[in-house]
């Protein structure tokens, strides 16, 4: 019987990106489900995948449905953080991005492998502050802040909040547009979703199970 004892995550924020970024690279569809628990209980609670089949497996069942509970949580959008020291802020104004910040997060965005780059967009040092406002440094690609060290509560809150504003301006153009004439049919309904989804942000979330 094994005397180690795992240290399990109940809250996004005891784990990283980096951990969400390496636990995706494991998730296809054909993934062996006893391989993706071992890795699950290796790279959340830190343990040596070797290790995993000396715990008990009732253990290990009650492990993964910490974890999975886990990522049922959705958490709101955090607009300042510290992290290495130093404190950073979301975009304060989402409608004065650069043509360089949308195209890169766009790009960035579509794939958890960059998913630690696209945070570096969102997030940057904050420069000047004046009690809830704040100013962040202006945008560089190539001096992006490594971000995959920073909690995931905080990643997965931009993500959310990305991919609600989305679907908040689609519904308001179909709505718009449903004002204007009675006559939009389903299909136009459809086309004109499809084109909002260009640049969705959106990507499932995995789960071990």
């Amino acid at each position: 019987m094994a005397t180690k004892t795992l240290k399990v995550p109940n809250k996004l924020s005891e784990i990283t990106l980096g951990q969400y970024q390496q636990f995706s690279k494991i998730m296809t569809d054909d993934v062996d489900q006893d391989f993706l628990q071992k890795k699950t209980i290796e790279i959340f609670c830190g343990v040596d995948i070797k290790d995993v089949d000396s715990f008990k497996y009732s253990s290990i069942l009650e492990v993964i449905k910490i974890i999975n509970k886990m990522f049922d949580q959705k958490p709101e959008l955090t607009q300042r953080f510290k992290y290495n020291e130093n404190e950073f802020g979301f975009i304060p104004d989402l409608s004065e991005m650069s043509f360089g910040e949308y195209v890169d997060l766009d790009t960035l965005m579509g794939d958890w492998e960059t998913m630690d780059q696209a945070m570096g967009v969102l997030y940057r040092k904050i420069e000047n502050k004046h009690k809830k406002d704040y100013t962040i440094v202006g945008y560089d690609v190539t001096k992006i802040q490594d971000m995959s060290s920073m909690p995931l509560d905080v990643a997965f809150g931009a993500i959310f909040f990305l991919e609600n504003l989305r679907k908040q301006l689609c519904n308001h153009i179909l709505n718009s547009l449903q004002m204007q004439t009675k006559m939009i049919s389903m299909d136009q309904k459809r086309q004109l979703q499809k084109l909002m989804v260009g640049g969705s942000v959106f990507i499932p979330f995995h789960k071990a199970v």
